[in-house]
C-alpha cells in the first residue's frame, strides 16, 4: 500500500502548508477570510459505548482506535465485529470519507491519540459505526465541503493542538474541549479553495479505491490457497 502512503504523505504536506501559510504571515489572514471554530462548520459527535460481549459476528462493524495506525494511517484490521445491545444513535454510524480522530490511547507516547482517519473502506461489513474512543467530524450542511474539512483535519497542527488537551497515565483521554476550541482560517467564497478541495477529493477517492482492490486481491488469494493447498 505505498501507493496510498505516498497519497497520504502529500495530504499531510499540503494540509500542513495551508497553516504554515498564515503562521508565515504572524496568523494574520486576508481581509475577505476569517477564523472560525471548529463546531461553527462541523458536527463533532461521539461513538457507541459497547460492552464485550456484543462482540460477536455480524453484518455491522465498529472502527475501534486499532483502526489508527501508529505510524499514521487507517488500518482495516481495527474493525470489531458487533451486534449492539441498545439503540444506535443515527449519528454513530460513520460512511465513507467520514473523519474519525481518535480519543483515546493506550500507548505510552500519545502516538494516536488526536490523529484524524477518514473512513477509506467499509471492508466486508453493511455497516460501520464507531467506538465512544472515538468522535466524527463531519461538515454541517453547505458550512465547508467534506473533501476539505477532511485536509484540514489531516493536518499535524491539529494534532499538536489536540496534545495539549491529554490527560491520564495508562490510558489517556482528549479533552472534548480540544476539537471544539480548534479554529481554522477560511474564506468568505469557498471557491477560493475549489484546487486543494479538488485535489483532497481526487486523492481520497484513489486511495479508497486502492484498499478496497487489496482488499479483493486478499480475500481472492486465501481462496486460492484454502483451494489448492
Amino acid at each position: 500500500m505505498w501507493i496510498n502512503d505516498n497519497l497520504t504523505n502529500q495530504l499531510h504536506t499540503i494540509s500542513d502548508n495551508y497553516f504554515s501559510y498564515f503562521n508565515f504571515n504572524d496568523g494574520s489572514i486576508p481581509q475577505n477570510w476569517t477564523y472560525k471554530n471548529l463546531t461553527d462548520i462541523a458536527e463533532i459527535t461521539s461513538g457507541y459505548s459497547y460492552k464485550g460481549k456484543e462482540l460477536v459476528d455480524s453484518d455491522l462493524g465498529m472502527a475501534t482506535i486499532k483502526n489508527f495506525a501508529r505510524t499514521g494511517g487507517f488500518q482495516i484490521n481495527g474493525y470489531k465485529s458487533i451486534i449492539p445491545s441498545k439503540n444506535v444513535k443515527q449519528s454513530q454510524y460513520a460512511s465513507l470519507f467520514d473523519m474519525l480522530i481518535a480519543h483515546t490511547d493506550l500507548t505510552q507516547n500519545a502516538d494516536i491519540i488526536g490523529n484524524a482517519e477518514p473512513v477509506l473502506t467499509t471492508s466486508r461489513f453493511k455497516k460501520i459505526i464507531y467506538s465512544m474512543d472515538i468522535v466524527k467530524v463531519i461538515p454541517k450542511q453547505n458550512k465547508i465541503s467534506k473533501w476539505l474539512l477532511d485536509l484540514i483535519l489531516m493536518s499535524t497542527r491539529v494534532k499538536a493542538h489536540c496534545l495539549g488537551y491529554v490527560n491520564g497515565t495508562t490510558v489517556l483521554h482528549l479533552s472534548k474541549k480540544a476539537l471544539k476550541e480548534f479554529e481554522i482560517p477560511l474564506p468568505n467564497d469557498p471557491e477560493e479553495l475549489s484546487g486543494i478541495t479538488r485535489i483532497a477529493r481526487n486523492y481520497l477517492l484513489m486511495m479508497s479505491e486502492n484498499m478496497q482492490e487489496n482488499e479483493k486481491l486478499i480475500e481472492l488469494k486465501d481462496q486460492l490457497l484454502n483451494k489448492y493447498f
